[in-house]
């Protein structure tokens, strides 16, 4: 082979193999650009998400303007003047056609839920949105400082132990078989409510073991324990128990039915996180004596002192949620005044800005300044709303947000529209609140 026509075939396996590495190079770009492409259509479709709520409440005969700004068309089939979900068009038809680009009008003359699609563009599925009509009513916004008693239903586990046995030997017969929340309900055949209960039974019972039936994440299940003869003569199984809890919160609301709400998140147990499972509960009046001032990495607290007994009882609580506690209001210094009373505010109707909350200090009610800076209309828990404390008396008192504030009712155009329910732990002057349709 001539020198001539080796540099010919290196020359060509030079520009063979430029070639293949453009190609590579091309590759990766695509790669890049569709993931980028990927990464952006997802960050599009979450911000549309928080712009279009899964669940709207109307209320009757109202007509609501809503402006979600987003590429969506939708459909509506339900009977001819039940609903009506325009553009602005006075022309109703049974099968109705909207777009979310542009401002939308919904109105509902009958009570009931109805549901419409809607579609990305007009071509792709994306979602459905329902609509709850509900009776236009009022409140009366408390912000009170109450006292809050809690039975379980059942007796809670907190953790398991070890028992010095009267043989001298240390035993843990609880390890692995029961756990932190766990709820207690029978011991042997037994319904059982208080710990005293337990105790008595372990020792009236001769077996070398006993059966309990437990709840756990909801389900029922039959464990089996083995009993301790323990140092100082009794009989024990290794447990950490609790049957009731008690704390200070504040009253959101009372309706006209003098049903009350409280919180804007459940009462849990304070050493396992747990949602308490209510046997029955009680409100108390209670007083404000000192404010543990908030700061970053640790939470403030109003800090009381509660009238128990069954002659200072306020009120009877029914249910605890994860979105707060509702009950009957009992007396009349708590119940329902005409006069006092606000319109509710929904959630399409919140904006960001200025609104005020309303709660208790010292010994009366007082109104403080805060700002709405976030809200994510599709939460699902209490935390809807990002507020901002601005009043300057609040934050010289408090440092902001403290522990017996939730509840505090958050007034925005004088429209009751949520709650307070979380302080952030780090910047104690922002925190989290839940819309007033999560607790009505």
């Amino acid at each position: 082979m001539s020198q001539k026509q080796s540099k010919k075939r290196k020359l060509f396996q030079q520009v063979h193999w430029t070639g293949k590495g453009k190609r590579k190079y091309r590759f990766y770009l695509l790669l890049l650009l569709l993931a980028n492409l990927g990464m952006v259509g997802v960050w599009y479709w979450r911000q549309m998400d928080s712009k279009v709520p899964d669940h709207i409440y109307l209320f009757q005969n109202q007509n609501v303007q809503m402006n979600f700004e987003v590429p969506l068309e939708g459909r509506c089939q339900e009977a001819k003047n039940v609903i009506a979900i325009t553009n602005g068009e006075s022309k109703q038809e049974s099968v109705q056609s909207f777009g979310l680009d542009r401002p939308v009008s919904v109105m509902a003359s009958a009570l009931g839920s109805y549901q419409a699609e809607l579609k990305l563009f007009g071509i792709f599925h994306y979602k459905y949105i329902h609509f709850d009509v509900i009776e236009k009513a009022k409140v009366m916004p408390s912000g009170k400082a109450v006292g809050l008693y809690i039975q379980s239903n059942g007796i809670m586990v907190l953790g398991t132990s070890k028992i010095l046995g009267k043989d001298g030997f240390s035993y843990e017969p609880a390890k692995d078989i029961l756990q932190p929340g766990d709820i207690i309900q029978k011991v042997g055949r037994i319904q059982v409510g208080e710990i005293d209960q337990v105790v008595e039974i372990l020792q009236r019972k001769p077996a070398k073991n006993v059966t309990l039936e437990v709840i756990r994440g909801g389900t029922t299940i039959q464990v089996k324990l083995d009993k301790v003869l323990a140092k100082d003569g009794e009989y024990k199984i290794g447990v950490w128990l609790r049957e009731d809890t008690e704390g200070i919160g504040t009253l959101t609301f009372v309706t006209e039915q003098n049903q009350f709400a409280a919180l804007g998140h459940g009462i849990t147990d304070i050493d396992t996180g747990k949602l308490i499972q209510l046997s029955k509960g009680s409100v108390y009046p209670a007083k404000i004596e000192d404010i543990r001032k908030g700061k970053a990495g640790s939470p403030g607290e109003l800090v009381g002192s509660v009238a128990l007994g069954k002659t200072n009882c306020i009120g009877q609580i029914k249910s605890n949620t994860s979105l707060g506690i509702t009950g009957t209001v009992l007396g009349e210094e708590y119940s329902y005044q005409p006069e006092e009373a606000l319109s509710i505010g929904l959630k399409q109707e919140v904006k960001e800005g200025r609104a005020y909350i309303m709660c208790q200090l010292g010994e009366k009610v007082e109104r403080f300044a805060v700002k709405i800076e976030e809200i994510n209309v599709n939460s699902r828990d209490n935390k809807g709303m990002v507020i901002r404390v601005t009043d300057k008396k609040l934050l010289k008192r408090s440092g902001g947000i403290v522990q017996g504030m939730s509840g505090a009712p958050i007034i925005q155009n004088n429209k009751v529209i949520g709650a307070v329910t979380h302080v952030f732990v780090n910047d104690p002057t922002g925190g989290y609140g839940t819309f007033m349709e999560n607790m009505l």
